[in-house]
């Protein structure tokens, strides 16, 4: 646990920039969004050189073939692996079975021979879950300890504040350099959360899901060093933790583990539902997923629980056999006091929610993915969330950048999420219905975005979202209709903005204040603490500034920069313009997790182009 990263003693590829270095200046990002409502994101490994690129083979191993179980096999190599190595899977089929693999070796590396052909695997390295018809309770990979175990807990003496990286304790904690933490606060009397009515009362078992018990304000932390009573961190606070409301500081009962890769493997058919899919990575600092397609699995295709400045890249996350609310047909998921992560350069299509972010801790970036046709199995005719940072309360300051996506989802079914940044996305606000979701039906409900269509539907008590420099919606976009002898529906016209009721028919750019939660209400002053500015629409054809909480008008333009977290263009990009999102004209060009979908291939296909 006392464990710090040696950049020096590895080669690194960052995947993002050349220069491997991730922090936009202040001033830039001050320009455009006030300090109060943002934070320093220096996700993942780019804060430490990126991933290590081991090549040092410990063992290399071949499936069994026929029917044989390839897990004993590989969990003894995934044990016994020492420290910078690589444990190397062969091209073919891997049949996983029992309660999975387990991978517990710090600094090692699970390295398949590549994904194979797309939506198959053929050809590469195949993980799959060989039992999943007798035994639906295990995931196909885990990989690290429990999140939800902790050993003793400190109260703070003062507030932890927003910015600083340092927190004076009622006690000596007995921690030590190296060590991951978790800071947490009570939430039910806290103002800047709402818990929402579908929650037990406090103490009630809906809230301790993804946090302790009543403490969905979280942020995971490493320590640096200790002086008595006061504990340095490597990372600021993203958000102000309360003395008030008994902020604690909590070290885990398990091993942290550290330096984890996973990569280059087509994985297939993961169950157990929520907690579990085809990769669940638990409890782990400076770890990743990359290169790896995640297909059709029950529970988070690929899930972050508990996990500090680790990666998710270039892979493509898609399918579940249960498309429906409650967890078994979410692609990705970042829970449990998840800080300071970056999901990039990904493809998540065809799942129930394309994305869920639930207690997380701040500092996390969601960035240059293609997230695409999230729907209900048993209703086709209204569009679930693609780009989201919400699915349970307390999310706060993250960075949506960049991506594309058939909405932004401000859910808060579960509870709000607070300080969310969403800079510089399109926002399409319709569906893409690749094949086979065009054909689609359910007592002949079609796959079409009837039901609340919107580029930006930020649902009640998300609150203080900074929304800047997004286009929304697409130029030639039209209304829909559909007809036949049990259902039809049509669209009758367009919408810049609905602040204040429901409406039908109307197809809206922005859609603000909307409650599911305890029964659809409207909540109408929502609208009044979102930052709207430099955002491109499709329906006024214009770049508009609204301020916080202003009319059309009302804010300042100024300069956008071209990113919050990078400061040079990443490499998958090869030759694209990047930024490649233009707010000023509407203009969009290729995001490569898209173009490279539509071209059959993985997300890094134009690498080096």
């Amino acid at each position: 646990m006392g464990n710090t990263f040696n950049v020096a003693a590895q080669n690194i590829s960052s995947g993002t920039s050349k220069d491997l270095q991730s922090r936009v200046s202040e001033s830039e990002a001050a320009d455009i969004i006030p300090a109060d409502r943002r934070t320093t994101w220096t996700p993942g490994l780019n804060a430490v050189g990126g991933i290590p690129i081991r090549t040092v083979v410990y063992r290399t191993l071949a499936p069994r073939g026929g029917t044989g179980d390839d897990t004993a096999a590989i969990q003894h190599a995934l044990d016994t692996c020492p420290a910078g190595q690589v444990v190397k899977l062969s091209p073919g089929t891997f049949r996983i079975e029992g309660q999975g693999l387990r991978f517990r070796s710090p600094d090692c590396t699970l390295r398949g021979s590549g994904t194979g052909a797309l939506g198959t695997g053929e050809g590469g390295t195949r993980l799959i879950k060989a039992d999943r018809d007798s035994n639906v309770n295990f995931a196909v990979l885990y990989v690290g300890n429990s999140a939800s175990h902790f050993s003793s807990s400190i109260n703070l003496a003062a507030d932890a504040v927003k910015g600083t990286n340092s927190v004076v304790l009622a006690s000596a904690p007995r921690v030590v350099a190296g060590e991951i933490v978790l800071i947490d606060e009570v939430t039910d009397d806290d103002p800047r959360v709402w818990w929402g009515p579908e929650h037990d009362s406090p103490g009630g078992g809906s809230r301790r899901w993804f946090s302790r018990q009543d403490r969905s304000l979280t942020q995971m932390m490493e320590v640096t060093a200790v002086d008595g009573n006061t504990v340095t961190f490597s990372t600021p606070f993203h958000i102000t933790f309360k003395a008030a409301y008994a902020a604690q500081m909590s070290r885990y009962q398990e091993p942290v583990l550290h330096r984890v890769g996973v990569e280059d493997l087509y994985v297939y058919g993961g169950m157990g539902g929520d907690g579990h899919g085809n990769i669940s990575v638990n409890l782990c600092a400076y770890c990743w997923v990359k290169g790896v397609e995640s297909h059709w699995s029950v529970g988070s295709s690929i899930g972050f629980y508990g996990t500090f400045r680790s990666v998710l890249r270039d892979s493509y996350v898609h399918e579940t056999p249960d498309p429906n609310p409650g967890g078994a047909g979410y692609l990705v998921a970042l829970n449990s006091g998840a800080s300071d992560n970056l999901i990039e350069n990904n493809v998540m299509w065809s799942g129930n929610k394309d994305i869920v972010v639930r207690a997380t801790g701040g500092g996390n970036v969601i960035a240059y993915n293609y997230m695409d046709d999230a729907y209900g199995g048993g209703y086709p005719n209204m569009p679930e969330a693609g780009l989201n940072a919400g699915h349970y309360t307390t999310p706060h300051m993250e960075l949506l950048e960049g991506n594309y996506s058939h909405n932004y989802k401000g859910d808060s079914f579960w509870g709000n999420s607070i300080y969310i940044t969403v800079f510089r996305n399109h926002l399409s606000g319709l569906r893409a219905a690749r094949p086979p979701l065009n054909a689609y039906k359910v007592n002949d409900y079609p796959y079409m975005d009837f039901g609340a269509r919107a580029a930006v539907d930020i649902q009640a008590h998300s609150d203080n979202t900074n929304l800047v420099g997004n286009v929304l919606g697409f130029s030639g976009q039209q209304l829909l209709s559909y007809r036949s002898p049990s259902y039809s529906d049509s669209q009758k016209s367009w919408s810049y903005e609905e602040l204040s009721g429901f409406t039908d028919g109307i197809v809206n750019m922005w859609r603000i204040g909307s409650q599911q939660a305890g029964g659809w209400t409207w909540e109408p002053k929502t609208y009044e603490t979102q930052l709207r500015d430099g955002n491109w629409d499709w329906v006024t054809r214009s770049q508009r500034w609204h301020g916080i909480g202003g009319a059309v008008g009302s804010g300042t333009p100024r300069p956008i920069p071209n990113s919050l977290y990078l400061t040079a263009k990443p490499d998958f990009f090869g030759s694209n313009p990047w930024p490649w999102v233009d707010p000023a004209t509407g203009a969009v060009t290729a995001l490569p997790a898209k173009a490279c979908l539509e071209q059959g291939k993985m997300p890094t296909c134009m690498m080096g182009k």
